[in-house]
């Protein structure tokens, strides 16, 4: 009958560990001091009619020094990226049920807040109105702003033109506004909440998981409310 959990190396196999990490972390340590041995046994057995040059050893030395050079090097990456994962953790356990402003034309209605977005209208217009879609793409609502410039927020209370409540939810929406006689479409933001967080592996970074939109890289959020 196998019992699970037994070391299937040997019984005593875990006394040799600690001997074998020893020499593992020494190998580092006495890798400089052999190969000064073997430059020093080199110089002794050298031609005497053809002696090495000290431009040819202080170079063997110097490539030495550069590969034990990149190999810390590679061991402080590591650890700076050890650092940096724990960083992420700390500061996406903060971001969770907090609203961010992210690029998007979809956003989530509740009864209690509606809907809250954000529009860069490029250039000053006298007409800017939002057109508010259900998730079958029909039109139940258009919010008349007036003028704008820049950055403006603006709210739909999760009512349609009939002044009936819809039901809160998935809504998508659009900004536009006469420039030049011209009927033009502005970048829009919307604000959502942060469900979890997602620590991101190697380049990649931290990544939200926004209700009713989906994963969203940290860095494209505008603000932190």
């Amino acid at each position: 009958m196998a019992i699970s959990g037994i070391d299937t190396e040997g019984t005593y196999a875990f006394l040799n560990k600690g001997a074998n990490q020893k020499e593992e972390e020494n190998a580092g340590s006495l890798a400089l001091e052999d190969f000064m041995s073997l430059m020093t046994t080199q110089l002794k057995n050298q031609d005497p009619l053809k002696p090495m040059e000290s431009g040819e050893f202080l170079g063997q030395i110097a490539a030495f020094g550069t590969v034990s050079g990149i190999g810390d090097l590679q061991k402080s990456f590591d650890g700076f990226a050890t650092s940096m994962q724990s960083d992420q953790a700390l500061q996406g356990s903060s971001l969770v049920g907090r609203s961010v402003l992210v690029p998007s034309s979809i956003g989530i209605m509740t009864a209690e807040e509606g809907m809250k977005g954000q529009i860069n209208v490029a250039e000053t217009v006298t007409d800017l109105k939002v057109a508010i879609y259900n998730e079958a793409g029909v039109q139940v609502r258009t919010i008349e702003m007036g003028g704008a410039t820049g950055y403006t927020d603006f709210t739909w209370d999760g009512f349609d033109d009939n002044g009936e409540a819809l039901t809160p939810g998935v809504y998508q929406f659009k900004a536009s506004g006469t420039i030049d006689g011209d009927n033009t479409a502005f970048a829009t933001g919307t604000v959502a909440k942060v469900e979890s967080v997602i620590v991101g592996v190697g380049s990649q970074g931290l990544i939200m998981n926004l209700g009713g939109i989906g994963s969203v890289p940290f860095s494209e959020a505008v603000e932190i409310t």
